[in-house]
């Protein structure tokens, strides 16, 4: 189902590159040629000056697109083809609803997606053909329908997974409305798993990534790990604001109080909130857990997020570090090395920026919802020692 926007969020709308043909005229050197100019009218009248038709592209439907590429598994070297194509002889059509009690239709039309495997002397190894269909639940049934069969992204290569992961995104036309899938295949072809990604309109701010060790995997919505069940990182008693990989041990969960659910007022639009309690605004709402056996390290308060299109984290990593951005409180760090001694500076305790920048200090931007700030941070000191500027707008 489609997810409606919080009143206030202008929608943006995000679509595909056109493809544009160009007409590069090539001038000769003039040569002088003695004949009487042509009258104008009598030109124009000869050969009518009609513009040529762009071409139309329909809803749902783009250009095959390809990709060929030099990769490395295992030590040993591959050529991967990824190709996506529309077939505009199979129309699709589905019917959904955006919100209770409204039913809209849907319709677009099939799409392919081709993964093939050579190894270094051009044999093929595999050819796998997906359909848009085959990924109606992980990314919406109406989305998918809709949207054009865009080529699919190499994420990276999992040797602890056996796996090759990629992205999938799906979006309609002409809309913030989109989805992302996680696709994990093997070097034989096989499909090992299908899961949600980042949601390109919306969602919680949690990018797909491997850990640097590549034994697990972050999704939009759960960690994955070779020989383990999935560790579900959504609550039933909030929304998941955002979600990032601390190291290879650890994966910080961040959730926004109440679950969203559908706001109902007389004149008024129809759109999503979430009405928390009091319990629930003063309880700590960030997990650090260790990813293999999802024990909880620490937990904290933390209200830096914000909700723009969707949630997002302001967060850099410097030297080891962590840091988080609370607008009205200052920067809280999370050492890579160390997740449960986490601590909390607040803007108070940090000097304001007099230029200039010392040599020791690295230097790193963030923007909250209101506000930008760079701050200045000392790499050879062993207790934190930053100095924070407030950008203008």
């Amino acid at each position: 189902m489609r997810k409606l926007l919080p009143v206030g969020i202008v929608a943006v709308a995000l679509a595909g590159c056109d493809q544009k043909a160009y007409l590069t005229e090539r001038r000769n050197s003039p040569v002088a040629v003695a004949t009487a100019p042509a009258p104008v009218a009598s030109i124009a009248a000869a050969v009518p000056s009609v513009p040529p038709k762009p071409p139309v592209y329909r809803p749902g439907w783009a250009p095959p697109a390809r990709l060929d590429t030099a990769v490395v598994f295992n030590g040993q070297p591959y050529r991967l083809r990824l190709e996506a194509e529309t077939d505009s002889t199979e129309r699709l059509k589905t019917a959904y609803q955006p919100y209770p009690g409204h039913t809209e239709v849907a319709r677009g039309y099939q799409g392919h997606f081709i993964f093939t495997l050579h190894d270094h002397d051009g044999q093929a190894l595999f050819r796998r053909r997906l359909r848009k269909t085959d990924f109606y639940k992980a990314a919406g049934q109406d989305i998918v329908t809709e949207s054009e069969a865009y080529r699919p992204e190499l994420l990276a290569y999992s040797p602890a997974f056996g796996a090759m992961v990629f992205t999938l995104d799906f979006m309609v036309p002409d809309s913030d409305v989109g989805a992302q899938v996680i696709l994990m295949l093997d070097l034989n072809g096989r499909v090992l798993r299908i899961s949600d990604g980042r949601d390109p309109g919306g969602g919680p701010d949690a990018d797909p990534a491997l850990t640097p060790d590549g034994r697990a995997l972050l999704t939009g919505s759960e960690l994955l790990r070779p020989g383990l069940p999935p560790l579900r990182l959504r609550r039933a008693d909030a929304d998941l604001a955002g979600a990032f990989l601390l190291s290879d041990t650890a994966v910080v969960a961040i959730y926004a109080p109440g679950r969203s659910h559908l706001i109902q007022s007389p004149g008024e639009p129809d759109t999503y909130g979430r009405t928390p309690t009091r319990q629930q605004l003063s309880a700590p709402n960030v997990l650090v857990r260790h990813i293999r056996t999802g024990r909880v390290l620490t937990r904290f308060r933390y209200g830096g997020y914000y909700e723009e299109l969707g949630f997002t984290i302001p967060r850099a990593y410097v030297a080891g570090i962590h840091y988080l951005l609370d607008e009205q409180r200052g920067l809280r760090l999370l050492p890579a090395a160390a997740p449960a001694r986490t601590t909390e500076l607040r803007f108070a305790a940090m000097p304001r920026y007099v230029a200039p920048q010392r040599r020791s200090e690295v230097r790193f931007e963030l923007q909250s919802a209101g506000s930008g700030f760079a701050f200045y941070v000392d790499t050879t000191s062993q207790q934190p020692r930053i100095r924070y500027q407030r950008l203008e707008d």
